[in-house]
């Protein structure tokens, strides 16, 4: 019999592109995270998701929980429960906004994780959606806040590791592995967020065309990246991170700390600096915790210096991806 069930559940944040995987290649890591708790019950007349609590220390800067809203009623239209469940949430916001660290991706992936697992433990489903499946939905709220689904952040908070996304004309591929050897990232993240509307204005200086040997050497890029994390060929990744004169080359125009940042972290012992996601933080790879260290403090030096207050961090590989914490009957 259906009934009242409460789960709570966390997801990471994460760095998408790493400089050569635009748009397909993210890592989890665990600099931050967001939890988020989802009640659902049966309820006659319609469904409604509703947000009863915004906290956490990000949250005032956040600005709702839209994404993670969205992101529920994406799933419970999939599911066919549009008139038959009340589903509300409680989101905890810890990954800071507009940062380029998957925060609204962070928030979208906790929410579906969390009502999916409650609508199944309440028996209004049969069983959960796939973790996969889920991808598609956190993307729509994603959505919300980037303007269109971008599934790499959302992927890399949902399965946690390293998440691959692709295209394809039968539907979204979503795939994630788990190094085989410790992998470290040093963050410079800054203090004060951007303007609204960051992301968009980020993608709004892309080129919209490529030619076909730009393509192919991109899609190359992209393909050796994934393949030197998979076999732990870290000075390789490390390449490839700076190898991008598309996306990364453009965005780093914008970023008036981005080549001292860079050659700061690599005197440092960094293998590969890149923007996070459309920035303005920055993430390089390291091979050990000290290199680690030392980069993330020598950006957030240069940012200090230069461009603001920012905040060093050295964050591992999350191994973990979105979770449960917490299940009772609310």
């Amino acid at each position: 019999m259906a009934r009242r069930v409460c789960v709570t559940a966390e997801a990471p944040s994460s760095s998408a592109n790493l400089g050569s995987g635009f748009d397909v290649v993210a890592v989890a890591h665990s600099a931050y995270r967001d939890r988020v708790r989802a009640c659902v019950e049966p309820c006659s007349g319609g469904y409604s998701v509703e947000v009863e609590a915004f906290l956490g220390p990000e949250a005032r800067c956040a600005g709702g929980a839209a994404t993670a809203r969205r992101a529920v009623e994406s799933l419970l239209e999939d599911l066919g429960l549009r008139g038959s469940v009340r589903v509300e949430l409680e989101v905890w916001k810890g990954v800071p906004p507009g940062r380029g660290l998957g925060s609204s991706g962070a928030s979208a992936a906790a929410a579906v994780y969390a009502a999916s697992r409650a609508l199944e433990l309440a028996g209004l489903t049969p069983r959960g959606a796939s973790i996969r499946g889920l991808v598609a939905h956190a993307g729509e709220g994603e959505a919300v806040a980037a303007g269109a689904p971008h599934y790499d952040n959302v992927a890399a908070s949902l399965l946690g590791g390293v998440a691959l996304v692709a295209r394809t004309p039968g539907g979204l591929l979503v795939e994630s592995y788990r190094p085989p050897c410790p992998v470290y990232l040093a963050l410079a993240v800054p203090l004060e967020p951007p303007g609204p509307g960051k992301t968009r204005a980020m993608r709004g200086i892309l080129p919209g065309t490529l030619t076909l040997r730009e393509a192919t050497a991109y899609a190359g890029r992209a393909a050796m990246l994934a393949s030197a994390l998979a076999c732990c060929r870290l000075e390789a990744a490390g390449k490839l991170m700076m190898a991008d004169d598309i996306v990364e080359a453009r965005r780093a125009m914008l970023h008036p700390c981005y080549e001292e940042a860079v050659r700061a972290a690599l005197d440092s012992g960094a293998l590969g600096v890149s923007l996070s996601g459309a920035g303005p933080s920055m993430v390089a790879l390291a091979g050990d915790p000290k290199a680690a260290t030392g980069a993330a403090e020598a950006m957030a030096g240069v940012y200090r210096e230069s461009c603001g207050p920012a905040r060093p961090l050295v964050a591992e590989l999350a191994l973990w991806g979105a979770r449960v914490v917490g299940v009772d009957e609310g």
